[in-house]
């Protein structure tokens, strides 16, 4: 984040500690599409996503009193909405599919402006969601945070409570189940 955005973020946050609920509402605006695709990712569901990108948004408004303001926002939202889609995710208790078609939450600026290479892009995507839908639970948990969040290992042993050994062993598993499955054709599965 630039500085003057981290000063913005800070003032906005301030603001909204304040009761400035045109302030908060920014600070949504800013990181909504973030949140919900962290959980999109976690629950391969858009209506799951879209309801605990809601209720992460909720507990954070609650909460912000105690939050630093100095502090980067985006990854104390993202422990919210982590917490809310594991809790969401163990109440469930079941592997949830992810819906077919392109995914919604690709990132369209990692698109070149090359119709060709934009179809490319979009097989490949929607073939890694769809390998990601056919990881468990497990496995796509640990996957999501490292690959798509970009947390460190240490940082997914933390959040999901488990040893470093374990998150190392899943995403090694997931790696592989993932290499498998984009490498089978379309019709065929692993």
């Amino acid at each position: 984040m630039k500085p003057q955005e981290e000063f913005d973020e800070s003032r906005l946050i301030r603001l909204a500690q304040e009761g400035d609920m045109e302030a908060f509402e920014t600070l949504v605006r800013r990181y909504q599409h973030q949140v919900y695709a962290l959980c999109r990712r976690m629950t391969g569901d858009h209506p799951s996503a879209d309801d605990l990108a809601q209720e992460t948004f909720v507990k954070a408004y609650f909460s912000l009193a105690r939050f630093d303001a100095r502090l980067p926002l985006y990854p104390w939202l993202r422990r919210i909405a982590l917490n809310a889609a594991l809790n969401y995710l163990r109440g469930k208790r079941r592997e949830v599919p992810f819906e077919e078609g392109p995914a919604a939450t690709a990132n369209p600026s990692s698109r070149g402006p090359d119709p060709a290479r934009t179809a490319e892009d979009a097989e490949l995507e929607r073939k890694v969601q769809a390998g990601l839908a056919r990881l468990p639970s497990d496995q796509r948990q640990v996957f999501v945070l490292r690959h798509y969040e970009g947390l460190s290992y240490e940082e997914i042993a933390g959040a999901l409570e488990m040893p470093l050994g374990t998150v190392m062993s899943r995403l090694s598993r997931a790696r592989q189940k993932l290499k498998q499955l984009l490498a089978a054709p379309l019709g065929r599965r692993a």
